[in-house]
């Protein structure tokens, strides 16, 4: 019984802390657009994860998501487990995205069905997403179990029938990339015959790809970055630290599954993780200025300041670009999340020294770099902070 009792203790203690603790991922709609956050690779107890369906929507919906997609492996493995009866006989790989289905209406979360294919070397893993049968791309890729790269094209056309869109995983996971990131014939292959709609640039398993984040802008792919976790998000990540899931960014017209699909297609998206945004630079300007308001612009003769306010849960790093040498600015700034710091710019003289801002000057542009926003690889987004009068 006083087993039972601080049990019972535990998981209200537990419950309490989930209810009343939030660390939502707050980013500003960008002009034109809503910005919606997502999560496009993750797993249940129905592929290799550890968690029930309904749960990864209640996980997503605490952090302030928009959209989840639950991506269990569509292979040959889920069958062996429901023949071996660690998975009920009456479940199949669509099974995972009906469980959610549900509790994500209640809960307001766009739910995207999906499922990763996930064949040995040279092929590789992909996602699947806005699939309408996992089992049919799954009859069709097994097909061709002794040949991997032939099972995931075969697994390809069916999603293709279905109207998938489709993300190649991970590409410098160490598994398959042990000592470059490289594109193989098979993946090039796909490429070159339209497979590809997206690369997965980063995955919290193995991090960035600088590689994969340039590949995407050569060859015209949407952004992705995803959790691909298996376990307990709490048990992965230090919330209360202020820690954050890896989310997709996409900027959609409206907040449902086609302004969803459509935003993809045009490759309006982004990553956020790990403090820092890796995107394009069309959407990546717009949403730094959505994260950073000018406010309580002040002139005078020494110069002009402003107040810049951090809207958002990003965590700004900017520094000085060339083309304002004619100005005197901090060099480097952090904007924490939600915090405001004072920013001025004063006129230099021709020897370096103060100078006064002459009255007829109508207009003052202070360049940065953003650091922690990158265009490509290894690029900051550069742009300005600009005062008009």
């Amino acid at each position: 019984m006083k087993r039972l009792t601080s049990l019972f203790v535990m998981l209200l203690v537990s419950a309490s802390a989930f209810a009343y603790t939030t660390n939502k991922i707050v980013i500003p709609d960008i002009e034109g657009y809503k910005t919606l956050k997502g999560d496009f690779h993750i797993h249940t107890i129905f592929s290799d994860g550890k968690v029930w369906p309904e749960t990864r929507v209640s996980e997503a919906v605490w952090e302030g998501l928009d959209i989840l997609s639950i991506t269990d492996h569509i292979d040959t493995r889920s069958r062996k487990w429901i023949k071996s009866g660690i998975i009920s006989s009456d479940c199949d790989s669509d099974t995972p995205y009906k469980l959610a289905r549900k509790a994500a209406a209640r809960q307001d979360l766009i739910l995207i069905s999906g499922g990763e294919l996930s064949r040995n070397r040279p092929s590789g893993h992909t996602n699947l997403l806005f699939t309408k049968s996992n089992e049919k791309i799954v009859i069709e890729a097994e097909k061709f179990n002794d040949d991997n790269a032939k099972a995931t094209e075969a697994g390809f056309k069916e999603a293709r029938k279905q109207g998938a869109f489709i993300m190649w995983n991970h590409p410098h996971w160490v598994k398959y990339s042990p000592n470059e990131t490289v594109i193989g014939p098979v993946q090039k292959k796909f490429l070159e015959e339209g497979y590809f709609d997206a690369i997965e640039v980063y995955n919290a398993e193995c991090g960035y790809s600088p590689e994969a984040h340039d590949w995407c802008l050569k060859y015209n792919l949407a952004i992705m970055g995803c959790s691909d976790a298996h376990d307990l998000m709490f048990n992965k990540i230090d919330y209360m630290g202020g820690g954050h899931r890896v989310v997709t960014l996409v900027f959609a017209k409206e907040r449902n599954v086609a302004s969803v699909r459509e935003a993809m297609n045009e490759k309006r998206t982004a990553v956020y993780a790990d403090e820092m945004v890796f995107g394009r630079e069309q959407e990546l300007k717009p949403l730094f200025d959505a994260c950073i308001q000018v406010k309580n612009v002040k002139w005078s003769k020494k110069g002009v300041s402003c107040t810049l306010e951090n809207v958002s849960s990003i965590p700004v790093r900017i520094t000085k670009a060339p083309g304002s040498e004619g100005y005197r600015y901090t060099r480097y700034i952090i904007i924490p999340p939600f915090s405001t710091i004072r920013f001025s710019a004063q006129p230099l003289s021709n020897t370096g020294g103060s100078a006064s801002l002459d009255s007829s000057v109508r207009k003052v542009v202070a360049n940065i770099f953003v650091e922690n926003f990158h265009i490509g690889a290894n690029k900051p987004l550069k742009t300005a902070i600009k005062f008009v009068r």
